[in-house]
């Protein structure tokens, strides 16, 4: 692919010289620092509220979907399993797998796959499925092993209700991104006494959709469930989503295509003097130790969106086996700093009223 070797130019109405424009693939400056401790980050709402970790697991008809891929469908990723190197920890994963009668087959079969697989030091590897294999395996076994966590979370509206200044501060927040008619919902059981789910009545549109949900494709990603988080079509624009992977589903979001909306999109505020709102981008960085001058957006590794409390919603990758859940702030910086060297976070704040920028001059000026 192309770069752009020099900034293009721009005349600005009313201006008496044109100013040079950098191209979003341009590393631009570091004006705050990355956060490094999660100490920093700082809410700015408390809400009462009960909070009941669930297990969820993915269906079995979607587990067969992938298992099978009927219409053979490249984007639909096949289920792959973390199988420990040592035999005692295959003996035991059979058995918890094996449908039937054949835990035995189904441990010779995971023992012949490690020696395919050659000598390595690693305490465990991942092996592909292949269809025959489901032959051994039970779907609801299978489904509790690639089980994850989600934050079932409910606020109190009685208390809410008591506590008007948290209550009038929270729906200024919430208008920044949910419908007026979600809003009135919201005050009326609020009224009510009547207590609010996070997944039912505290999300916008898409992140209510799929809030402790598995999809069976590979490829929407947590910089694809971010973005989507304030608006699904803003995924779909060209001028957004602008390249194809092959084997992955067009809602994948590169972190070039992401970088162009923060760019254009976003401002990023300082969480040592503002205390994180509803719907702020966290975005996590692999940071150089050197206290880099400027951002490559190929140092991006994650993003989640603030929610409020010690809450955020995200997926985890692009793989079909981490669902779009709630988490929290603590989960996510424990997470990703285990997968990051020298992980670094900054905090993106959307502007109101925005509507996404115009092509590059070329639609091929992306680095990849």
């Amino acid at each position: 692919m192309q770069r752009l070797a020099k900034a293009c130019l721009i005349t600005f109405v009313g201006a008496v010289s044109t100013l040079p424009l950098m191209a979003i693939t341009d590393l631009r400056p570091v004006t705050l620092p990355f956060t490094q401790d999660l100490n920093v980050l700082r809410a700015s709402l408390t809400l009462p509220v009960t909070d009941r970790v669930r297990k969820i697991t993915i269906p079995s008809r979607k587990l067969k979907m992938r298992a099978y891929n009927p219409k053979k469908d490249e984007t639909v990723e096949p289920i792959s399993l973390t199988i420990p190197r040592s035999e005692s920890g295959v003996t035991e994963m059979a058995k918890r797998l094996a449908s039937g009668g054949r835990s035995e087959a189904l441990q010779n079969l995971l023992l012949d796959r490690l020696k395919k697989l050659g000598p390595t030091t690693r305490s465990s590897v991942k092996v592909e499925l292949q269809s025959d294999d489901f032959k051994l395996i039970n779907f609801q076994a299978l489904a509790d092993e690639l089980s994850k966590e989600h934050h079932q979370v409910v606020v109190k509206s009685k208390e809410l209700a008591g506590e008007k200044n948290t209550w009038k501060e929270f729906r200024n927040q919430l208008s920044y991104l949910l419908p007026r008619e979600q809003i009135s919902r919201i005050h009326r059981k609020i009224k009510a006494g009547t207590d609010l789910t996070l997944d039912d009545d505290l999300l916008p549109t898409f992140a209510k959709k799929m809030a402790g949900k598995f999809i069976i494709y590979r490829g929407p990603n947590c910089f694809h469930a971010a973005l989507a988080f304030f608006d699904q079509h803003l995924t779909r624009a060209p001028s957004v989503n602008v390249k194809e992977e092959e084997g992955y589903h067009r809602a994948m979001i590169n972190y070039d295509e992401l970088w162009r909306v923060i760019s254009s999109e976003f401002y990023e505020v300082d969480p040592r003097n503002s205390p994180l709102k509803y719907g702020d981008l966290m975005v996590f960085f692999g940071v150089p130790p050197e206290s880099p001058k400027h951002i490559n957006f190929k140092w991006i590794r994650h993003t989640a969106i603030y929610l409020f409390g010690p809450y955020t919603f995200s997926k985890g990758s692009k793989s079909p086996n981490t669902p779009y859940s709630v988490k929290t702030l603590e989960e996510e910086w424990s997470t990703w700093r285990a997968l990051t060297q020298n992980l670094g976070v900054k905090i993106y704040r959307r502007q109101l009223n925005v509507s996404s920028g115009r092509l590059p001059v070329k639609r091929d000026d992306w680095i990849y």
